[in-house]
């Protein structure tokens, strides 16, 4: 074997291997996210909703974020006002619109689902610095670090 060939086949063996290493990661993260929303009784798009209300949003806002559209934010959003956990109020700059905040019950629902999300995850075996780390290399691989 040449050695661009070698140098060829160890590149693509580390990109295989990361690939699948984030890959691997990724589903452990999601599988210990879902366990935790469902330990609070919620779908995983209201758990997203109720992460991302830490301020008021519009629903359309919301919708942004959720990458969904505003119906969809409608049906989470009734749902999660049923169980008390967000009100609907008049949007203090845009009178035609109406701001989506959390209650009392849903702020503490909200910090419950925090705090579960960040016990036991498959990161916790890692310092603080290999976690920076890995958040800075993985920025830096989407192209958004230094």
């Amino acid at each position: 074997m040449t050695t661009e060939a070698k140098s060829t086949a160890a590149a693509g063996c580390g990109f295989r291997e990361i690939r699948g290493l984030v890959t691997e990661l990724s589903r452990r993260l999601d599988a210990h996210q879902r366990g935790r929303i469902a330990e609070l009784d919620l779908t995983p798009t209201q758990a997203k909703a109720l992460e991302e209300l830490g301020e008021p949003k519009t629903a359309r806002e919301l919708a942004g974020v959720l990458c969904c559209e505003p119906p969809n934010v409608t049906y989470v959003i009734s749902k999660l006002e049923k169980q008390g956990m967000v009100v609907r109020r008049p949007h203090p700059l845009d009178g035609r619109a109406k701001q989506l905040v959390l209650t009392d019950a849903g702020r503490e629902l909200r910090l419950d689902l925090l705090r579960r999300m960040g016990t036991a995850s498959p990161l916790d075996h890692l310092s603080h610095e290999e976690r920076a780390a890995l958040r800075d290399g993985l920025l830096k691989a989407l192209g958004r670090g230094a």
